[in-house]
């Protein structure tokens, strides 16, 4: 006779069974999903790393900030490094965001010397960049010719990157695909690239230099990435482009010029002086940027006009950037620390600004 009490009692251990065997199953799966997913999250981290250019690979050199300066600041902190214009063989890593409070109010001549110190060690720092980015392509084009096998290498896929990075279609594996990427992967000499920023941001004294920190007179049809002119309120579709900080400018104005179609004439004209081995000559490379203004060649002769004024171009061309730390410690063997000890309150306050930027 069936128990109706009995059946429940094996009901609930069967259940029970059923259920003890559904968690071990689990656990089991569990157990042997932890080194998938532990290599599957390893692989997303290597396909990243190789995805795109690491910074450590082609990042130049480290510069300094310094916050809440002002043209008293400044002025005060480069004559503590000896920072002159024209520059000598040391520039000191320094990273300014913000062009300086009160620069508008210094002496034409202050005024304009301010403004080039400000800049080039910025400029000579994205450079390096590009630099570094040129020279592994180089040398990676030079081994591919030799081992067209590396196509599935790291430095394969970082070329890759570069090549979708600059705006270059087709097989890295023909030579004009190659050439057309290193024509674009090149440097803007530092003179050429102080001479625009001058003429565009008025010495950086323009209300979009001031507020926004555009150099270049960049422009953008986002309103939410741009500044309205005045004189063109009434056009929605023209906005000067807002930076987060003068680096951010810089990096821009050096994109544009390096893909952009309206500069083709410019990276033609400095793939040529590369091909005959030349020195970059920036009265020359001035010529390729008759596009950059409606004024066209009123623009790029005006432009050659400036670059004479600024410095010599070879003797810019010679430039380092060195450490700030490392420059104040030249600077004290080399003035002997009795001297060294006499530096004015404002530039040691500088100096411990940029040692200490949270100070």
């Amino acid at each position: 006779m069936h128990d109706p009490k009995q059946a429940f009692l094996i009901g609930v251990r069967r259940g029970g069974g059923l259920r003890e065997s559904l968690r071990e199953r689990l656990i089991l799966v569990a157990l042997l999903a932890l080194p998938a997913f532990f290599f599957w999250h390893l692989a997303i981290d290597w396909s990243k790393s190789v995805s795109s250019p690491p910074d450590r690979l082609f990042a130049g050199p480290t510069l300094d900030p310094i916050h809440g300066h002002n043209v008293e600041t400044l002025t005060a902190l480069y004559a503590a490094y000896g920072y002159h214009w024209p520059p000598h063989r040391l520039v000191p890593a320094i990273d300014v965001a913000h062009l300086p409070t009160g620069l508008s109010t210094l002496p034409v001549h202050q005024k304009k010397v301010l403004f080039l110190k400000t800049l080039l060690p910025i400029i000579l720092a994205a450079d390096q960049r590009i630099t570094r980015e040129r020279h592994f392509l180089l040398g990676f084009f030079a081994r591919y010719r030799k081992r067209p096998g590396i196509v599935e290498s790291k430095s394969f896929t970082v070329a890759r990157e570069l090549e979708a990075d600059y705006r270059v279609t087709g097989s890295l594996a023909k030579p004009a695909v190659q050439e057309r990427l290193l024509s674009r992967v090149d440097v803007v000499p530092a003179v050429l690239a102080l001479a625009q920023a001058a003429k565009e941001s008025g010495w950086g004294t323009s209300r979009f230099a001031l507020r926004g920190n555009d150099l270049f007179g960049m422009w953008t049809s986002d309103p939410f990435a741009g500044m309205a002119p005045r004189a063109l309120r009434k056009d929605p579709t023209h906005y000067v482009r807002v930076f987060a900080n003068l680096r951010s400018s810089v990096r821009h104005y050096l994109r544009a010029i390096n893909t952009r179609r309206a500069f083709a004439a410019f990276r033609a004209i400095r793939a040529r002086m590369r091909r005959a081995d030349h020195p970059l000559n920036p009265v020359l490379l001035a010529q390729g940027l008759d596009l950059y203004s409606q004024q066209g060649e009123d623009y790029v002769l005006s432009i050659q006009q400036m670059l004479p004024t600024l410095d010599s171009p070879a003797h810019l061309g010679r430039l380092s950037l060195i450490s700030p730390r490392v420059l104040a410690d030249l600077i004290v063997q080399k003035r002997g620390r009795q001297r060294a000890g006499k530096l004015s309150t404002l530039a040691r306050v500088a100096m411990i600004r940029v040692h200490h930027p949270h100070f």
